[in-house]
């Protein structure tokens, strides 16, 4: 009997993590002769953020559950608790916990008169639950040969990750193509990310037309290292990090030729000033499918325009370029149509694949402009996408 080859994607656990530690650098080296879809991680520290006047639920005791708390919490764990109503039916020695979402595992035992809580003693003050990866990670990086590949941070992944994600409203099972599409839909555009979780994208979801965007998968195959570099945040507690990563045995090949087109991207900051600003030392070596742009402060962009090698291939208020990418399911903005974007993504955008086609990157043999007009004086962040066609940043 022939043997049957598989060609279906593959999804394991992400083993190898080393390093994770509050301030730590985490790595994981990836094994080769493998082609890269996606790497998701999960993310977990102990992560309550506080409140005032906050309800408990009894633990152990006979307490009624009308005890209120005001917790001082100190990078996620909770330090101390004040007592603002002391509730009816508790005794001394009873254990109770907030029931505050953000956080889990708090144990606090009372001290009680007459059924009333006079004070609350932090016995635990925290355990690891799924938290923001922009909270958890100050910096990932992905290299390949020791080459630098991508180097945004987790924040503008999840910010890129929701600008392009092209799922319906809440409750549609696939991509909606009315709500692609049209930006008078309301509720929800995004499919949602589970608490703590932080999406690596190669096969891009917002490059997957006709089922192209395999080819921006990551062919590892006679390749000599593969790692994943993430620093974790110095005041965080107890961080957690585990993961799976989707991938197959196939190659990236036509016609039996194998050839390689990653997606690479890059994060560059610099001060701009109220007016114009050109800027001009944006790398033009590979082919830029796309750049972000978001303002230190959020909506204060008002206009973008793109020069290659002296052509003008971008002109527009921040408004317009919103409307425009909008009807190809690009979300950016702060409050465009009757689906206000998450503030804080981006102001801009230039997107040379507006129609998932990498083939229309922009090509720049001598110069890169990009004017930006700001309102106010403030940084600015660019994320350059480029398709270097081999593993080179």
């Amino acid at each position: 009997m022939p043997q049957v080859v598989n060609t279906q994607r593959l999804i394991n656990f992400l083993s190898g993590i080393t390093g994770v530690a509050a301030g730590g650098n985490a790595v994981v080296n990836l094994d080769l002769n493998k082609r890269y879809h996606r790497i998701v991680l999960q993310c977990k520290a102990v992560n309550y953020t506080g409140g005032t006047g906050l309800a408990t639920k009894k633990i152990t005791g006979s307490g009624n559950n009308d005890l209120t708390v005001t917790p001082t919490v100190v990078n996620g764990q909770v330090a101390s608790v004040a007592v603002v109503a002391g509730g009816t039916g508790y005794t001394t020695g009873d254990t109770v916990t907030i029931t505050d979402k953000t956080g889990q595992g708090f144990v606090g035992t009372v001290t009680a008169s007459g059924g009333v809580v006079s004070a609350v003693a932090v016995t635990s003050g925290g355990t690891p639950s799924p938290i923001s990866p922009s909270t958890l990670l100050t910096a990932c990086k992905l290299l390949v040969n020791g080459v630098n590949m991508r180097d945004i941070t987790p924040a503008i992944i999840l910010s890129i990750r929701r600008s392009v994600d092209l799922i319906g409203p809440s409750g549609n099972t696939g991509v909606n193509q009315a709500s692609r599409y049209d930006s008078t839909v309301a509720a929800a555009k995004f499919s949602v990310l589970a608490d703590g979780e932080f999406p690596i994208e190669f096969t891009d979801p917002s490059r997957n037309r006709n089922g192209l965007g395999e080819l921006n998968a990551w062919d590892m195959a006679g390749q000599s290292t593969f790692q994943l570099l993430l620093s974790i945040s110095g005041s965080v507690v107890n961080p957690q990090i585990t993961g799976i990563y989707e991938f197959d045995y196939a190659r990236n090949a036509v016609g039996g030729t194998p050839f390689l087109q990653p997606v690479s991207q890059h994060q560059f900051s610099l001060p701009i000033v109220a007016g114009r600003n050109d800027i001009i030392t944006l790398p033009l070596a590979w082919p830029i499918t796309r750049m972000w742009l978001q303002g230190s402060t959020a909506g204060q962009i008002t206009q973008v325009e793109v020069y290659q090698d002296g052509n003008k291939v971008c002109e527009a208020t921040t408004d317009q370029i919103q409307e425009a990418y909008a009807r190809y399911g690009f979300w950016l903005g702060f409050g465009y149509g009757a689906n206000n974007q998450v503030n804080g993504d981006f102001d801009a955008a230039y997107i040379a694949d507006i129609d998932q086609n990498i083939g229309k990157a922009l090509k720049c043999q001598n110069s890169l402009i990009v004017r930006v007009y700001s309102a106010i004086a403030q940084t600015l962040t660019i994320v350059q996408e480029t398709t270097p066609s081999a593993y080179a940043g």
